[in-house]
């Protein structure tokens, strides 16, 4: 570190400069979380009911019913995995913990590199992804209704066509306000759906033209929901994580500041201290003769 109260003087100011910025980021974060978190819990309630409504309906199925949907059962095509990460940096571990996540996956399933497929929403995740893995289409940076419902009826056909065995979602969800989960859920085939009140008893639906007809048309809608509630969760958790990150940038700032401020003030002190030191002996000396 240099010792020259003007360089001290210029750091000084550029690191107040820095904790301007990272101040500012940290609460446009702030605002953005709030909005995007009431989004997803308006979108997770809405799928929490029609799905509530979709287990009731598959508990009317046979076994036979099921075997015939194909919704419900995979085939020997690829592993897709769907993968939520940021267009931009500077929030932290937020992407690099989704692909930690993904390598370990990987290992633990021993499943073929060949065999899985990737699709990214967020560059960050493209940027990596696409040096290692396959992928399975271009990428999506900003993710909107319209490239939604595009994407369910690309899979949908994929699924059907058993080019895709399966399907699974990669997110950073909020475990609560400030921590943060890896979740891993499978997005292909439909798995079994929990019943939300389960103290409710069952009802007996009249349902028309037919079971298979209804749920055929509701699945899709579900899936569409449950892609559109997962990107509002991992927005969440991304400006979530961006705040914690500026509010620990501008700590560390304002810590570095504080030092350059107390190295200033003892250069300084040392160098009016040399200039008296030096007035006394010009005066001693002047004296003498």
């Amino acid at each position: 570190m240099s010792s020259n109260p003007k360089d001290i003087k210029r750091r000084i100011i550029s690191i107040e400069s820095v904790i301007k910025t990272t101040e500012a980021m940290k609460m446009i974060s702030v605002v953005k979380s709030k909005k995007s978190k009431e989004i997803f819990m308006n979108i997770k309630y809405y799928l929490d009911h029609i799905e509530l409504i979709f287990s009731e309906l598959i508990s009317t199925l046979s076994i036979e019913e099921k075997i015939e949907n194909k919704y419900f059962h995979s085939s020997n095509g690829k592993k897709l995995f769907i993968v939520f990460t940021s267009n931009r940096g500077l929030c932290g571990s937020f992407n690099s913990s989704i692909f930690e996540k993904i390598n370990i996956i990987l290992q633990k399933k021993h499943f073929s590199y060949k065999n899985c497929i990737f699709f990214c929403i967020g560059k960050k995740g493209f940027d990596f992804l696409s040096k290692k893995y396959n992928i399975y289409d271009n990428l999506i940076e900003n993710f909107n209704e319209k490239k939604i419902k595009f994407l369910i009826n690309k899979l949908i056909s994929d699924f059907f066509k058993n080019t895709i065995s399966s399907i699974y979602l990669v997110y950073n969800s909020l475990k609560d306000s400030l921590l943060q989960k890896i979740i891993v859920e499978k997005f292909l085939p439909i798995k079994k759906i929990k019943n939300l009140y389960k103290h409710k008893e069952s009802k007996n639906f009249i349902l028309e033209p037919s079971k298979n007809k209804i749920i055929n048309y509701i699945i899709p809608k579900i899936l569409f929901i449950k892609l559109k509630k997962t990107f509002s969760e991992s927005l969440t958790a991304e400006h979530t994580a961006r705040m914690i990150s500026m509010h620990k940038a501008t700590e560390n700032a304002s810590h570095i500041k504080n030092d350059l401020i107390l190295n200033y003030n003892k250069e300084r002190q040392a160098t009016i201290t040399k200039e008296i030191l030096e007035i006394i002996g010009g005066l001693d000396s002047l004296q003498i003769k």
